[in-house]
């Protein structure tokens, strides 16, 4: 972007006069976006390409509708993606298997995504998730007392059993009424072992809920790099930088080579839900 932004600094004490000064906000050229999800579980598999815009942009990034996608695994197997099959002008820049299939804990999958003659590659690997046993509810007095949205003060409570023995992380998403949710815009639920007991009994939820809601859990395994990239995200989601004058934000660290943005995840899913009665 070559934009330029006129800035008057006024004069302060015994300074009376204005002074003009030109800010060239320099920006780095247009890159592809990959946002990747490989699981366990049939239907979850998909692919979103788009093109990156100015840190100053607005609306909906460019969505990138011609790509050549494809996954392999480490048992030679390969997997072909068509873009949005059905048209939906919501799903632009969306591709899903052309044959529905589930990954397979253990095995190493790689992405190969091809845009305008460049290609792009990452790699991860499916790693097993605690089972979640139950999942129950209770009110939060601070929240009732005090509700950011009026009626929802039952947080969810989660019950599993962590394996102490090996090294995981974990990336939680809670939904409501069938709808991703977060107690803010800029939250991301994500955590490693170290932060959570063998047993996992009772952590509640960051988020609430109302009586007759429907409340799910979906409960996602990580690799270290997946953790990475979810912690860089969550620090500049939750960052300004230091206001107009502090430096425009980095990038996540990614498992995408050839300079995309983004990440390819792959992981095991669990999911249960309940409803608050």
């Amino acid at each position: 972007m070559q934009r330029y932004i006129k800035i008057s600094l006024l004069a302060i004490a015994l300074i009376s006069c204005e002074e003009t000064t030109d800010l060239d906000l320099k920006q780095t050229p247009s890159k592809i976006v990959i946002e990747g999800l490989l699981t366990d579980q049939p239907g979850y598999q998909s692919v979103e390409i788009s093109r990156s815009t100015g840190f100053y942009g607005s609306g909906q990034t460019p969505r990138v509708l011609d790509a050549t996608v494809k996954v392999t695994d480490d048992a030679g197997l390969e997997f072909n993606f068509i873009h949005n099959p059905r048209n939906h002008p919501d799903s632009a820049g969306i591709y899903i298997p052309e044959v529905g299939f589930s990954g397979e804990a253990g095995r190493v999958y790689t992405l190969h995504v091809t845009v305008d003659g460049e290609s792009y590659e990452a790699s991860d690997k499916l790693l097993s998730v605690a089972p979640i046993d139950s999942l129950k509810f209770q009110i939060n007095e601070n929240e009732q007392d005090d509700p950011k949205e009026e009626g929802k003060f039952y947080e969810l409570l989660v019950y599993a059993r962590e394996p102490q023995d090996e090294e995981n992380f974990y990336l939680f998403r809670y939904y409501r009424n069938d709808s991703l949710i977060f107690y803010n815009p800029s939250d991301v639920y994500y955590s490693d072992d170290e932060l959570l007991a063998e047993k996992i009994d009772g952590v509640p939820s960051p988020v609430y809920y109302a009586s007759n809601d429907k409340a799910r859990l979906e409960f996602y395994s990580l690799t270290r790099n997946g953790y990475v990239f979810y912690n860089d995200l969550s620090t500049i989601l939750n960052n300004d930088g230091g206001g107009m004058f502090g430096p425009i934000p980095s990038s996540p660290r990614t498992n995408l080579s050839n300079g995309a943005l983004g990440f390819f995840q792959v992981s095991a899913v669990q999911e249960k839900e309940t409803y608050i009665e």
